[in-house]
């Protein structure tokens, strides 16, 4: 019945090439969702699920589930949407908060990599060091405050540096001068534009364009350690080099053009807690 799904594209692609892989996305917001279904559409089958927010009115402009949503499960809603492209995929759903979940690190342990897509440096942070201690890939984006642009991160285990690495480097270059300049706005002017607290701002997003030109990085960079694992790379899927790419939407300080782009190959840092010689 579906056999002519990937008609178009098997051309193109091998979508067999990931077929058998196991893909954790944390996180189902607008980012989390848009990386999933496009890993779908690129034949990814067998997913896990993990959110235990629900979907609200005010999601829906920007998230891949629509209207008829609103009051579910943004973990069932997802799932809906993507067996719509799929039905033959698998899903496990996990409705749990990532920093209280009991069985998180069992489940990093069976994926083959994680897709990290929440919200708030915490649950960042805890994937980062459990996929160190597991060594599970995974792929992080961020949106920057009022979509001006933002980030995407691979951790390539045993190859490159984890996010503890990524944030001491970058908080003394340029890719990072700038992005924090909200923590300068008074408490009157932060609750003028947002009513969110500092934090949840510099990760509050534009558009939904301005967080698509995110979310396709960290869809490429997803399929990238997949593909890392394949005993036979796809075709026509080129390995990416760099593992941190930063992208301007707009000519807004960091960046001096719309569309730029700057990229870093991360490495090992010696006096990381993480993973560097200081955990040794």
């Amino acid at each position: 019945m579906h056999e002519n799904l990937f008609a178009r594209t098997e051309g193109l692609f091998d979508v067999e090439a990931f077929a058998e892989s196991r893909v954790l996305i944390a996180g189902c917001g607008s980012g989390g969702g848009q990386v999933a279904l496009q890993l779908v559409m690129s034949g990814v089958k067998h997913f896990t699920l993990i959110d235990n927010d629900m979907m609200k009115s005010e999601n829906v402009i920007r998230h891949v589930c629509g209207l008829r949503f609103v009051g579910r499960r943004k973990v069932d809603a997802l799932e809906d949407v993507l067996k719509d492209r799929n039905p033959d995929i698998s899903v496990l759903k996990v409705k749990e908060d990532l920093l209280l979940w009991n069985g998180l690190e069992s489940e990093v342990q069976r994926s083959h990599i994680v897709v990290l897509a929440t919200d708030n440096d915490p649950t960042r942070y805890q994937m980062n060091e459990l996929c160190v201690r597991t060594e599970t890939p995974f792929v992080v984006g961020k949106v920057f405050t009022r979509g001006i642009g933002g980030e995407v991160f691979g951790y390539r285990p045993g190859e490159s540096g984890c996010l503890a690495c990524l944030e001491g480097v970058l908080e003394r270059t340029k890719f990072r001068d700038g992005v924090r300049e909200i923590d300068l706005a008074s408490e009157e002017d932060r609750e003028k534009m947002y009513g969110l607290s500092p934090q949840e701002i510099k990760d509050s997003p534009g558009l939904a364009v301005d967080i698509g030109f995110i979310t396709l990085f960290h869809v490429r960079y997803a399929m990238d350690a997949l593909a890392r694992l394949a005993p036979q790379r796809p075709a026509f899927l080129p390995a990416i080099s760099e593992n941190y790419v930063v992208w301007g939407n707009r000519p807004i300080h960091p960046f001096s053009k719309s569309f730029e782009l700057q990229r870093i190959t991360l490495h090992r840092q010696e006096d990381c807690l993480v993973c560097g010689g200081a955990n040794e």
